[in-house]
């Protein structure tokens, strides 16, 4: 019996790592599309695609002006589909002046969209 529930532990926990990963740092842009991250709109902006996750505010949504979260976590994807990093958006009547180190920045970049958004990337974009 202690066997059993052992292996049914080691089986839960196994799947459980395998649908993390699909949500973890790292992977593809096809996987993150699998596990049913929202790329649209499927373009390159500022030479990166950009993904929010399952059930949240999608880049389409919030450059249309659809949709205006308070925040958001993207994953970014280098044009030929590999993980360049994250980045982070904030609405802009919410952001409180934090800097951005990873680009070097000592505010968020403002993006001009329907609802203006500041924006911080985790990794280097080289501007």
């Amino acid at each position: 019996m202690l066997r059993r529930a052992a292996s049914i532990i080691v089986l839960a926990l196994g799947a459980f790592a395998v649908a993390g990963a699909a949500y973890s740092a790292g992977g593809g842009m096809a996987q993150a599309e699998s596990a049913n991250w929202d790329c649209n709109p499927k373009v390159l902006i500022l030479g990166y695609y950009h993904c929010s996750p399952p059930g949240k505010a999608s880049v389409l949504d919030i450059v249309t002006g659809a949709k205006s979260p308070p925040s958001v976590e993207l994953r970014v994807f280098n044009p030929n589909g590999s993980f360049a990093g994250t980045e982070s958006l904030i609405r802009a009547d919410l952001y409180r002046g934090q800097p951005c180190p990873q680009d070097g920045l000592s505010e968020w970049g403002l993006l001009d969209l329907p609802v203006d958004y500041r924006a911080c990337h985790h990794f280097e974009t080289g501007q």
